[in-house]
């Protein structure tokens, strides 16, 4: 009786795992607003590792690392990490106002994922250039 039991959580649990596997990506089908919102904020997830990858690879270029100028490394990472911050602070505060100004909308969820895809795209650029020099 258990081996049937068990048999059959198994059978269950391959056939969802078969199921979410097979599952459309909602960026390829956006058939409804809900599948949109989903996308986006796959996007945005997606384009967020980005900005970390960079900002954590300039950071790394700031260490001293015996390097013999007189540049304040560590005084450079500090304001950098400051800038981040408040970076963070204005992109949010940004698309929060146009969230809130298409609050009465069902666009208000990609209108402020899509603000915050742009804006951090914006970014990863901008701390990728500072690498450059």
């Amino acid at each position: 009786m258990k081996k049937l039991q068990f048999c059959l959580g198994a059978v269950v649990l391959l056939a969802s795992c078969a199921a979410l596997a097979q599952a459309p990506d909602p960026c390829k089908t956006q058939k409804n607003t809900v599948e949109i919102n989903e996308c986006a904020q796959q996007t945005l997830a997606r384009k967020d590792k980005e900005l970390n990858a960079a900002y954590q690879s300039l950071v790394k270029s700031l260490a001293s690392d015996g390097k013999t100028d007189t540049t304040d490394y560590a005084g450079t990472k500090k304001l950098l990490q400051q800038a981040q911050r408040a970076w963070v602070q204005f992109r949010d505060s940004d698309c929060n106002a146009k969230y809130t100004l298409n609050a009465a909308g069902t666009i208000r969820d990609v209108a402020a994922l899509s603000c915050k895809i742009e804006h951090t795209e914006q970014r990863t650029k901008q701390l990728k250039d500072w690498i450059k020099g």
